[in-house]
């Protein structure tokens, strides 16, 4: 802790020499009035984590809070957006930061409820292993001159003590820790440049009320009572939780704990819709999830207005026998992509309209 503090007094007399923290109330009050004004257009992008929210998405709601830390960072809590299993709001951050920066992010808690017992026989409850995944420099500019910097975050509304409901008032209250400003440093005689950190650990609390109810408003819960048999091992679909941005596939357990070793057993559904538009829904391996089953959440507008308008969806587990093995285990390479067999013969077809 003392070498932490030493280090971060260090860099708060850096940040000030590069003007990282602004010198005059006149530099703040010009990047506030720029965020105030700014609408940031941040548009959905296949494979991006920030992909959680799109600000033309016609589903999302702006909320345009702005807060300012005594260092100058300014952060608006600009828009947010309730699926059916998911909170995500998005920052739009700014400031007199240095050249050369490569990462800024918030570090936040968000509070959500009230939280819901969930009705009798839900789903099937069963705690299992979730994947632990490493984080690293991250940094998306929404606009260069004057810098703002897109960040977001999400919070699951369905956790094993019950669930918030989307077509209900939530109450939101969000606490931004820290603020991590990184830009590169000196290079060591060994040529690697050494990223160096400003931390602003100056709490930012923003609290508003939200819904989902639009979205709610589509959503429909169709049961399914579908079993199917793979190399002699039994399957379920149990129902579809549906809307043209969220799908959920509840199931019985679909497969062991997933590794880069075990990939063996239903690993996605590919969901069809009536113009042969497929949709991907992969499997749910977080730990801090209730149920067994498979999920996506859909940003791309095309995907959405035809889920609008589909009559009908086919859903067709795709399975793995697992990574291909020999008697040799250094032949065993974990890179390979495991083969998939996404047999029609095991597939159901869901009324979603009339």
């Amino acid at each position: 802790m003392k070498q932490r503090t030493i280090l971060i007094i260090t860099l708060l007399l850096t940040m000030t020499a590069l003007g990282l923290i602004p010198g005059t109330a006149s530099a703040e009050t010009t990047n506030e009035d720029f965020l105030r004004n700014f609408e940031g257009v941040y548009a959905w992008e296949k494979g991006l984590y920030q992909g959680a929210i799109d600000s033309a998405n016609p589903y999302s709601k702006p909320l345009r809070i702005l807060k300012t830390t005594e260092s100058g960072i300014n952060v608006l809590l600009d828009r947010v957006l309730v699926t059916e299993d998911e909170l995500a709001v998005s920052f739009l951050i700014s400031g007199d930061f240095p050249q050369d920066l490569i990462d800024v992010q918030l570090f936040a808690d968000i509070d959500v409820g009230p939280l819901l017992p969930y009705p009798p026989d839900t789903f099937a409850f069963s705690p299992r292993k979730g994947l632990m995944g490493g984080g690293g420099p991250n940094l998306r500019l929404v606009n260069d001159n004057p810098l703002a910097i897109l960040d977001v975050k999400t919070v699951r509304l369905m956790t094993y003590d019950g669930y918030v409901s989307p077509s209900d008032p939530i109450q939101v209250k969000i606490r931004v820790k820290e603020i991590h400003v990184g830009w590169e440093g000196d290079t060591d005689a060994y040529g690697t440049t050494w990223i160096q950190y400003y931390y602003d650990e100056e709490p930012l609390v923003f609290e508003f009320e939200t819904d989902g109810a639009e979205l709610a408003a589509q959503t429909q819960t169709i049961p399914l009572d579908h079993t199917f048999e793979i190399d002699g091992k039994t399957y379920e679909f149990h129902q579809l939780r549906f809307n043209p941005m969220q799908l959920i596939l509840f199931t019985g357990e679909m497969s062991s704990d997933f590794s880069w070793e075990n990939t063996e057993g239903v690993r996605f559904v590919i969901a069809t819709a009536d113009n042969g538009t497929e949709i991907r829904l992969n499997a749910v391996e977080e730990a801090d999830c209730p149920y067994y089953g498979f999920r996506t959440k859909i940003l791309d507008p095309e995907i959405i207005h035809t889920l609008e308008q589909t009559k009908t969806l086919t859903l067709t587990p795709c399975y793995s026998p697992g990574r291909s093995t020999s008697e040799d285990p250094n032949t065993h390479l974990l890179w390979e992509e495991p083969v998939y067999d996404c047999s029609p013969e095991h597939a159901v077809t869901v009324n979603i309209r009339a």
